[in-house]
């Protein structure tokens, strides 16, 4: 129960100093962009982007855990019109709780390449998602790929991360998208 209770005011703490102005926003999310681009894949994150609907980006998201956990970031999606112009930004936050074996605190840039319209719907509507993941990240940066969908396997979204900090863990845990106002 203690490290429910630190888990959640850690959490608390940073969403309360953590808000950030969209400019802040914009200008961070840029930086991972810039990133990304560098790495040694960045032709298929170059080539996934011009085949996309949309992009969400969270340019700093922080997760903490010791058993439960808490994850929260601030980020916005950009959509991209029939016409091929991108249109947005549709600013969001994202809180997540997990439970199970995990400890550690990890900032993170994500990068989420939308490829299909379903995939939009899920962000344009206020939308929880539940599932469990097993990872490791320790030193200065890690970076990692994932593809994922919904349960229909109709929404098509690969993301990226950029990501400091030490964190271990197996763990079940949800998570809920709201548009930032």
């Amino acid at each position: 129960m203690k490290r429910l209770l630190v888990v959640v005011i850690l959490m608390a703490s940073l969403m309360a100093f953590g808000a950030s102005l969209p400019k802040e926003r914009i200008q961070n999310a840029l930086s991972i962009l810039q990133e990304l681009s560098e790495t040694e894949d960045s032709g298929s994150f170059a080539e996934l982007m011009g085949k996309s609907n949309g992009i969400v980006i969270y340019p700093e998201m922080v997760k903490a855990a010791l058993g439960f956990g808490g994850q929260f970031g601030e980020g916005f999606m950009l959509k991209r019109g029939e016409d091929g112009r991108w249109y947005g930004p549709l600013f969001l936050k994202l809180y997540g709780i997990s439970y199970g074996f995990q400890a550690g605190v990890q900032k993170s840039g994500l990068v989420l390449v939308i490829m299909n319209e379903k995939g939009i719907e899920g962000f344009l509507s206020n939308n929880v998602t539940l599932g469990g993941s097993a990872s490791i990240s320790a030193g200065p940066t890690g970076k990692t790929l994932s593809a994922d969908t919904d349960y229909k396997l109709e929404a098509a979204i690969y993301s990226y991360s950029v990501s400091n900090g030490i964190f271990a863990g197996v763990s079940l845990g949800g998570s809920i998208v709201r548009q930032d106002t």
